[in-house]
Protein backbone atom coordinates (compact mmCIF):
# COMPACT_ATOMS: atom_id res chain seq x y z
CA UNK A 1 0.00 0.00 0.00
CA UNK A 2 1.29 3.36 -1.07
CA UNK A 3 1.56 6.04 1.69
CA UNK A 4 -0.27 9.41 1.19
CA UNK A 5 3.17 11.20 0.50
CA UNK A 6 3.72 8.77 -2.33
CA UNK A 7 0.35 8.81 -4.04
CA UNK A 8 0.35 12.70 -3.53
CA UNK A 9 3.92 12.69 -5.63
CA UNK A 10 2.60 10.15 -7.98
CA UNK A 11 0.09 12.39 -8.48
CA UNK A 12 1.33 15.26 -9.09
CA UNK A 13 3.84 14.03 -11.58
CA UNK A 14 1.23 12.53 -13.34
CA UNK A 15 -0.61 16.26 -13.45
CA UNK A 16 2.60 18.28 -14.34
CA UNK A 17 3.65 15.45 -17.73
CA UNK A 18 0.03 15.90 -19.13
CA UNK A 19 0.23 19.30 -19.02
CA UNK A 20 3.50 19.69 -20.34
CA UNK A 21 2.30 17.62 -22.96
CA UNK A 22 -1.14 19.10 -23.14
CA UNK A 23 0.72 22.72 -23.24
CA UNK A 24 2.79 22.18 -26.36
CA UNK A 25 0.17 20.87 -28.94
CA UNK A 26 2.63 19.53 -31.00
CA UNK A 27 1.87 15.66 -32.64
CA UNK A 28 5.28 13.45 -33.48
CA UNK A 29 6.34 14.36 -37.28
CA UNK A 30 8.52 12.68 -39.54
CA UNK A 31 11.96 14.45 -39.62
CA UNK A 32 14.01 14.50 -42.53
CA UNK A 33 15.80 11.91 -40.97
CA UNK A 34 13.08 9.36 -41.26
CA UNK A 35 13.04 6.90 -43.88
CA UNK A 36 10.09 7.48 -46.29
CA UNK A 37 7.34 5.34 -46.08
CA UNK A 38 7.17 2.31 -48.84
CA UNK A 39 3.93 2.63 -51.07
CA UNK A 40 5.13 -0.17 -53.12
CA UNK A 41 5.95 -4.24 -51.40
CA UNK A 42 10.26 -4.91 -51.59
CA UNK A 43 10.64 -6.95 -54.16
CA UNK A 44 10.95 -10.71 -53.68
CA UNK A 45 13.42 -11.79 -56.62
CA UNK A 46 15.84 -8.63 -57.89
CA UNK A 47 18.51 -10.82 -59.15
CA UNK A 48 18.38 -13.31 -62.26
CA UNK A 49 20.30 -15.74 -59.52
CA UNK A 50 17.17 -15.30 -57.52
CA UNK A 51 14.63 -15.60 -60.32
CA UNK A 52 16.60 -18.97 -61.38
CA UNK A 53 16.35 -20.47 -57.85
CA UNK A 54 12.75 -19.66 -57.92
CA UNK A 55 12.78 -21.78 -60.62
CA UNK A 56 15.38 -24.40 -59.92
CA UNK A 57 13.14 -25.13 -56.67
CA UNK A 58 9.71 -26.00 -58.61
CA UNK A 59 10.83 -28.94 -59.82
CA UNK A 60 12.95 -31.48 -58.46
CA UNK A 61 14.11 -32.40 -61.92
CA UNK A 62 15.88 -29.25 -61.78
CA UNK A 63 18.12 -30.14 -58.79
CA UNK A 64 21.88 -29.48 -59.03
CA UNK A 65 21.49 -27.51 -62.36
CA UNK A 66 24.11 -24.55 -62.71
CA UNK A 67 24.31 -21.26 -64.44
CA UNK A 68 25.37 -21.71 -68.12
CA UNK A 69 28.97 -21.28 -68.94
CA UNK A 70 29.59 -20.85 -72.34
CA UNK A 71 33.40 -21.41 -71.72
CA UNK A 72 32.67 -25.13 -70.38
CA UNK A 73 32.80 -27.63 -72.82
CA UNK A 74 30.27 -30.74 -72.14
CA UNK A 75 27.36 -28.83 -69.56
CA UNK A 76 24.38 -30.75 -70.28
CA UNK A 77 22.07 -29.41 -68.08
CA UNK A 78 22.10 -25.37 -67.07
CA UNK A 79 19.98 -22.51 -66.69
CA UNK A 80 20.08 -18.73 -67.97
CA UNK A 81 17.88 -15.53 -67.17
CA UNK A 82 17.74 -12.23 -68.49
CA UNK A 83 15.76 -8.99 -67.25
CA UNK A 84 12.81 -8.09 -68.52
CA UNK A 85 10.18 -5.52 -67.80
CA UNK A 86 8.55 -6.48 -63.85
CA UNK A 87 11.01 -9.25 -63.84
CA UNK A 88 13.29 -12.13 -65.20
CA UNK A 89 12.67 -14.73 -67.78
CA UNK A 90 14.38 -17.91 -66.95
CA UNK A 91 15.16 -21.06 -68.92
CA UNK A 92 16.00 -24.19 -68.09
CA UNK A 93 18.18 -26.99 -70.32
CA UNK A 94 18.57 -30.89 -69.40
CA UNK A 95 20.50 -32.06 -72.11
CA UNK A 96 21.63 -35.87 -72.26
CA UNK A 97 23.56 -38.12 -74.57
CA UNK A 98 27.07 -37.23 -75.72
CA UNK A 99 26.81 -33.64 -74.31
CA UNK A 100 31.04 -32.88 -74.73
CA UNK A 101 30.26 -33.15 -78.34
CA UNK A 102 27.28 -31.00 -78.11
CA UNK A 103 24.24 -33.11 -76.18
CA UNK A 104 22.08 -35.70 -78.85
CA UNK A 105 18.76 -34.91 -76.94
CA UNK A 106 17.37 -32.02 -75.14
CA UNK A 107 14.33 -31.09 -72.90
CA UNK A 108 13.91 -26.74 -72.12
CA UNK A 109 11.73 -24.79 -70.03
CA UNK A 110 11.66 -21.10 -69.84
CA UNK A 111 9.63 -19.01 -67.09
CA UNK A 112 8.93 -16.13 -66.26
CA UNK A 113 9.35 -14.97 -62.41
CA UNK A 114 8.20 -11.44 -61.36
CA UNK A 115 9.44 -9.17 -59.19
CA UNK A 116 6.73 -10.12 -56.50
CA UNK A 117 8.21 -13.85 -56.92
CA UNK A 118 5.04 -14.94 -58.83
CA UNK A 119 6.13 -18.00 -61.56
CA UNK A 120 4.46 -18.52 -64.88
CA UNK A 121 5.40 -21.62 -67.21
CA UNK A 122 6.05 -19.71 -70.69
CA UNK A 123 7.07 -22.58 -72.68
CA UNK A 124 8.15 -26.43 -72.53
CA UNK A 125 9.70 -28.05 -75.77
CA UNK A 126 12.47 -30.97 -76.82
CA UNK A 127 12.50 -34.96 -76.42
CA UNK A 128 11.06 -36.51 -73.06
CA UNK A 129 13.10 -36.84 -70.58
CA UNK A 130 14.34 -40.63 -69.90
CA UNK A 131 12.74 -42.33 -67.72
CA UNK A 132 9.53 -40.08 -67.53
CA UNK A 133 6.15 -40.06 -69.08
CA UNK A 134 4.53 -37.21 -70.60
Amino acid sequence: MQTPRRLSLALALTILLGACTASSGASPTPTPSDPPASTQPAPVVGSPEEAAARVLASDVRFTGILRLDRNLIGQGSWWDAEAQPGGFRVQVEIGWGDCPAGCINRHDWIFDVMADGTLTPVEETGEPLPGTTY
